[in-house]
């Protein structure tokens, strides 16, 4: 049986002023692809390992200038743009939450961002 190719791909990647990461899916287990029950945690989770990426290129979150949101479930957005309005407070990206029918691994959410800067 053959090993599986790993996916292609850069967490996060800095051209000029800008770092772009990748969709981060709220798994709390890469092995295990175990993820939080509720979409609030889920959620959370995206936006903290999205700081956690940034970070590594010395930005904050306060550095993040757009967001993508995609859900499972457009009932969901409220939640999150709760979510998301604790996260960031007075500091307000630009979003786009993007309903889809079905992401990886059973999550509700996968986040991505653009950060950098002035």
């Amino acid at each position: 049986m053959e090993k599986p190719t790993p996916p292609h791909y850069s967490p996060c990647v800095r051209l000029g002023n800008l770092v772009f990461t990748s969709g981060q899916l709220p798994l709390l287990d890469r092995a295990t692809k175990e993820a939080p029950e509720s979409i609030e945690e889920q959620t959370l989770l995206c936006l903290q390992k999205i700081e956690q990426l940034i970070a590594t290129h010395g930005l904050s979150k306060e550095s993040i200038i757009k967001t993508t949101a995609f859900i499972s479930d457009i009932e969901d957005w409220g939640a999150v743009n709760q979510i998301y309005a604790d996260f960031f407070g007075q500091h307000k990206p630009a979003r786009s939450i993007i309903p889809v029918k079905k992401l990886n691994f059973g999550c509700m959410i996968e986040i991505e961002a653009i950060a950098g800067w002035a």
